[in-house]
């Protein structure tokens, strides 16, 4: 076994550390396949995919991009800005490196730009916390059904005693019948003592208290209605435990979409400054999933006859209109 002294820890606690590690990457990349999904982007160079640059949105909270040396368009994590400051304190020019190495730099809205996640110019932190909150809710979870089981220690008061209470055990398990052909044996494994059969044991675990899983699958589906609904989903969930009316759990139902608005603005107007400077023809929007979402949510919200003339696709040019102006 691994020496705590050297180590820090025991083998068995790293790998209950690894596990938790693994649990929450799956977690994070699991909400990240949303994030990835909520904008289409349209128009972009060969050399840039659209996957890795909303990854790098998210995940960094900023993605340079400009043309190379060699004459390609390219994006990079992380964008750096240096030089002499503007009046906010923020470097006019842009250095930054691809995870191959290829440089990137210049003056940013001259011959480079920098593409930010949000207006807070900040990475999707709530990846990270909500996984970390998956995993927490998984490892209670599994604590509560090993509790749960019903596993009771039992006795032997020698080896004859302990060896026949295990071979009974493996035989109940595997189904198989068991026979007991020693009255001896009987008595070394009971109490009779007590007037009954029973054999010496000691309870350890709980089954009754299962029941608590129920508050943990709801505490999953609250993390996860507040995730998405930052989002501008509404989610159904039916968890509901007895103590929960049914107007409670619909009560928790409820969306913004200030913040993909603020993510669909900060992308758009770093497009139209790549678009002045390259002469592309960039465009993003939202995709068509949170395009149906948000086109439902601003009739429920307006429920007007003008809405209705004037059809939902007008109505979202107006909102996006409103919000690069």
């Amino acid at each position: 076994m691994a020496s705590k002294k050297k180590y820090g820890c025991t083998l068995s606690e790293m790998q209950a550390n690894l596990d938790t590690l693994t649990r929450s990457e799956f977690y994070f990349r699991f909400l990240l396949c949303a994030d990835e999904l909520m904008f289409s982007w349209g128009g972009l160079p060969d050399t840039i995919d659209e996957k890795h640059l909303e990854d790098y949105l998210n995940i960094s909270g900023s993605c340079a991009f400009a043309k190379a040396l060699d004459g390609e368009y390219y994006i990079a994590p992380y964008a750096g800005r240096t030089g002499k400051s503007n009046q906010y304190g923020e470097g006019r020019f842009l250095e930054s490196c691809t995870p191959n190495g290829i440089t990137l730099k210049g003056e940013i809205g001259v011959d480079c730009a920098i593409i930010y996640n949000n207006p807070a110019r900040i990475a999707q932190c709530d990846l990270m916390f909500d996984s970390f909150a998956y995993t927490e809710i998984d490892k209670s979870s599994n604590s509560n059904v090993l509790f749960a089981r019903i596993a009771p220690i039992f006795y032997g008061e020698d080896d004859k005693a302990i060896e026949a209470i295990k071979n009974a055990l493996d035989d109940i398990i595997s189904g198989n019948l068991q026979l007991v052909v020693s009255e001896n044996t009987i008595k070394d494994i009971t109490l009779p003592q007590r007037g009954d059969s029973d054999i010496k044991s000691v309870e350890i675990t709980h089954p009754e208290k299962i029941q608590y899983l129920q508050y943990l699958s709801e505490y999953y589906d609250i993390i996860t209605r507040r995730h998405f609904a930052r989002r501008g989903l509404t989610l159904k969930t039916s968890a509901k435990h007895a103590q929960v009316s049914q107007d409670e759990v619909h009560g928790q139902d409820s969306v913004s979409w200030f913040y993909p608005l603020a993510k669909l603005k900060a992308r758009r107007d770093a497009v139209a400054i790549i678009n002045k400077i390259f002469g592309l023809q960039i465009t993003v929007d939202f995709s068509e999933i949170w395009k149906q979402e948000y086109n439902a949510y601003v009739l429920r919200i307006l429920k007007t006859d003008e809405t209705a003339e004037r059809g939902v696709e007008n109505v979202l040019d107006s909102v996006d209109d409103t919000a690069n102006t």
